[in-house]
């Protein structure tokens, strides 16, 4: 209801619309703080409408409604004097919309109609002065329709007539300043048609003539405020064409010369009003051209740009540039050169638009076409939500289990935990529901971590393991779809109490206790108190030499926990960057023979070395037959060295990988689950003195999933002395569905079933799971 006017607007369910209201009987509205209308209704669940952000328009194919849209693939557009919007579709021939009366027309091929479209794949829609439409088709030639009399002509190739059309595949049709029109071909070069003598005239390429078109796969003819004509080509790049002497110049990719154009496939060729020429590739990004030089600025997916691919160029009234894509849309600010993406969550059609399919009407209004219908909107309505959301705790959880707290998770300021506690996470959100997906997230352990580390929605959660013991503030700040965001976000002030030994009055009772009975002490220093101490200084050196939280790895999840046994084992396990860009990643695994300070000791002496020798030269292979020597010189012969050594190729996602002992990790493919086993000799270290090692390389998909595991896993036994065993491992990887699961949460399956399968039973050996995903 509008108070000002006294009118109402009904929103009512459309049984033949995906978009409207869910269903038409409401029990109870909530607006939330970002603006988002909640409604609840007696049978058709939640919906939703955004009261402050104008969205993006939908239009769709809806089957069995003859006033919707006739095909999902939308080619084109225009708009006449009289608003009517003209539609070219992939399959449904043309349609006619009404937008005052929401009414739909559609005019299809008729084989028994000569009147009729010549093809019913319409790609390019253009009008001459006189109001006349012309439509390029997908092997019908071109259509002169008289949209009063709904008639149409069609012009096709004639192989006896070289006056006749070239080809009838139709890409691109540009009527110029005179009334000439410009026809470009998907294989038939260019054709200029004069309406008054209906005669064509061709233009193709011969690769004897470096004058002539560059190539015949034609995508856009545009004419400059200049009267200068630029032709884009599908593979031939950029031409400037001079009608006068009907010669073209060539602009090509150069791939050693950043100046050059980007990509040899031209999707679309825009002018601004401020007289920049902007080339839109695929593969290449957006270019701008600089008249002066000859030669292009480039701006990708590095510089802020949804895809590569771009395949339709508008401009607005504030100078911003809208770019479709297959990857969503953009909007460009060439002052600032910074982009703006919109996703389906906007309200897009789809992610994928087609090229070609945009246009913008005489009253700013545009148009964008795709593989799901169309979307309308007017550039100056879209605005960036400018709310900056709350930022709150949801969830906190101690060794893999949710802690129900005194106050609410949102409320939660203070938190004092045990060094028992060694694996807790919480849990965060940005309480912004225009896009939630959307959002984004920074969080840091002041006392732990220097910089922030950056997230997004699929991972609202941080991790942290064997923190020692002391005072620490866990912080996260967010922002809203539009990257808004809540710098001061919240934090939580975080106590960890040491064991009781680590205190200060009990450090100072152990002064007096060896003070006065310094020589009992030495006879008898192998007593319980000190064996506990030892195995906690064990402990601590075992636990200071792995990672306190997950790595952030692009193209990848991982996630790897140590959960220490009584007498402490000797795991370990270690993330590093083997080169400064970060495209090169190494992982260590290892299990050292015996218990206590023993084994505590060359495992921080292994994993010493191998940080030592971590540079972007770095071969598994290499590095476990040059540690082999020094350990089989420094350790006894009853210790030795398992370990595992992989080297990660972030960009190409091969894997190379050695192993000197360790039990051979699982890889769980979209196929199967199979052990990754190594070539060469699998003696851990320190065993043989001139062991060579070797390395084995694979290329990881996406979806795929490998686990690295020591033996405290398989070695695992319950109550009644039976083993979990590999078997057991392998069998839960093959019934699990991962795709959905990150790292994190593999993990986590993992020792939840070992320690369910243990039940009351001790851990006697330390349990190590890493988890790599490829995403």
């Amino acid at each position: 209801f509008d108070r000002k006017t006294g009118t109402f607007s009904a929103y009512r369910n459309d049984p033949y619309d995906p978009l409207s209201l869910s269903y038409n009987e409401i029990y109870s509205l909530c607006e939330d703080r970002s603006g988002v209308l909640w409604i609840g209704t007696w049978g058709g669940g939640i919906s939703t409408f955004n009261t402050k952000k104008k969205e993006f328009t939908h239009y769709k194919r809806v089957s069995n409604n003859p006033n919707s849209l006739s095909h999902e693939f939308v080619w084109s557009f225009y708009e006449d004097e009289e608003g009517i919007l003209w539609i070219g579709t992939h399959g449904g021939g043309l349609d006619r919309l009404d937008r005052r009366k929401n009414e739909f027309s559609h005019y299809r091929h008729d084989p028994g109609d000569p009147t009729s479209l010549s093809n019913d794949i319409v790609r390019v829609i253009a009008a001459d002065r006189s109001g006349i439409l012309w439509l390029g088709t997908n092997g019908g030639g071109i259509n002169r329709f008289d949209s009063k009399a709904g008639r149409f002509r069609a012009y096709q190739n004639d192989p006896n007539d070289p006056n006749s059309l070239s080809h009838d595949e139709i890409r691109c049709i540009y009527v110029d300043r005179t009334g000439l029109l410009w026809i470009g071909t998907n294989g038939g070069g260019m054709n200029s048609f004069d309406p008054g003598t209906e005669r064509f005239v061709r233009y193709r390429n011969d690769p004897s003539d470096p004058n002539s078109l560059s190539n015949d796969f034609v995508r856009n003819i545009y004419q400059d405020s200049s009267g200068v004509y630029w032709i884009g080509t599908q593979g031939g790049g950029l031409n400037r064409f001079d009608r006068t002497s009907g010669t073209f110049r060539r602009y090509n990719e150069v791939p050693a010369d950043s100046g050059s154009i980007s990509s040899d496939f031209i999707m679309s060729i825009y002018e601004s009003r401020a007289g920049d020429v902007w080339i839109g590739t695929w593969g290449g990004g957006l270019d701008r051209f600089d008249r002066t030089r000859g030669t292009f600025r480039r701006y990708t997916e590095q510089n802020g740009l949804a895809s590569n691919a771009i395949y339709g160029t508008l401009e607005d009234e504030e100078g911003n540039l809208w770019l479709s894509s297959n990857n969503g849309l953009s909007r460009f600010n060439p002052k600032t050169e910074t982009f703006k993406n919109y996703t389906v969550q906007d309200g897009l059609q789809s992610k994928e638009f087609n090229a070609g399919a945009y246009f913008k009407s005489r009253s700013g209004e545009m148009f964008f076409g795709g593989i799901n219908g169309f979307n309308a909107f007017f550039p100056g309505k879209i605005r960036d939500n400018p709310y900056i959301p709350p930022i709150v705790i949801t969830s906190f959880t101690k060794l893999n289990r949710e802690v129900k707290l005194d106050v609410p998770a949102s409320e939660l300021r203070t938190i004092r935990l045990s060094y028992r506690d060694y694996v807790f996470s919480f849990e965060f959100a940005a309480l912004d529901f225009t896009a939630p997906g959307k959002n984004l997230y920074a969080y840091k352990m002041e006392g732990l971590d220097r910089d922030w580390v950056y997230t997004n929605s699929a991972k609202r959660f941080a991790n942290y393991t064997t923190l020692r013991p002391g005072k620490y503030v866990f912080r996260v700040k967010g922002s809203n779809n539009d990257g808004v965001w809540n710098e001061a976000g919240t934090a939580v002030a975080i106590t960890i109490t040491p064991p009781f030994w680590g205190t200060w009055w009990f450090r100072s009772l152990g002064i007096v206790i060896a003070a006065t009975l310094a020589f009992l002490w030495y006879k008898r220093r192998r007593t319980s108190i000190f064996f506990e101490a030892e195995l906690q200084a064990a402990h601590d050196a075992q636990m200071s030499i792995m990672p306190h939280s997950d790595p952030v790895v692009k193209g990848f999840d991982i996630s790897g926990i140590c959960i220490p046994a009584s007498e402490v084992g000797g795991d370990f396990f270690d993330y590093f960057w083997l080169n400064d860009r970060r495209t090169k990643f190494g992982l260590a695994v290892g299990d050292v023979s015996g218990k206590a300070m023993k084994a505590a000791m060359i495992a921080v002496m292994s994993n010493g070395m191998i940080s030592s020798i971590a540079n972007e030269r770095f071969s598994p292979q290499a590095a476990l037959t040059g540690l082999n020597r020094p350990l089989f010189a420094k350790t006894s012969e009853d210790i030795y060295t398992a370990l595992w050594l992989g080297a990660l190729d972030v960009e190409s996602k091969m894997f190379t990988y050695a192993n000197a002992g360790l039990l051979a990790p699982l890889l769980k493919t979209p196929m199967s689950v199979s052990a990754l086993e190594s070539s060469g000799p699998r003696f851990p270290l320190g065993a043989l003195q001139d062991t060579v090692y070797e390395e084995r390389s694979i290329r990881v998909e996406k979806g795929d999933v490998l686990v690295l595991f020591t033996d405290g896993v398989t070695d695992a036994r319950n109550s009644a002395m039976e083993f979990y065993d590999y078997e057991c491992l392998k069998r839960l990887l093959e019934i699990m569905d991962t795709s959905g699961m990150s790292a994190g949460e593999l993990k986590d399956r993992i020792v939840r079933d070992v320690k369910q399968f243990v039940g009351s039973a001790p851990q006697r050996d330390d349990m190590t799971v890493v988890v790599v995903k490829a995403l």
